[in-house]
């Protein structure tokens, strides 16, 4: 019984995650395209923001950059 619960959790979440990536991504795609945030927030300047922080946070934001994307990668599939 709790392993039902669980996948269905895991399935809600993996879809969810889906579906902001996707949204994630129009978003770049339309400011890319029309030169402005369509969403009201600038997506590529948020994207640029989180990328620097990373970048500025040394071998630890490597690290756990690379952690983020091996979970994001083992989910979807």
């Amino acid at each position: 019984m709790t392993k039902t619960i669980f996948a269905t959790i895991n399935e809600w979440v993996l879809g969810l995650t889906q579906l902001f990536a996707g949204l994630m991504a129009l978003g770049v795609l339309s400011e890319i395209l029309f030169g402005s945030s369509v969403f009201g927030v600038s997506v590529v300047t948020n994207l640029t923001t989180i990328v620097s922080g990373f970048g500025t946070s040394g071998f630890a934001g490597v690290i756990s950059l690379l952690i983020l994307v091996g979970l994001y990668s083992k989910n979807s599939k």
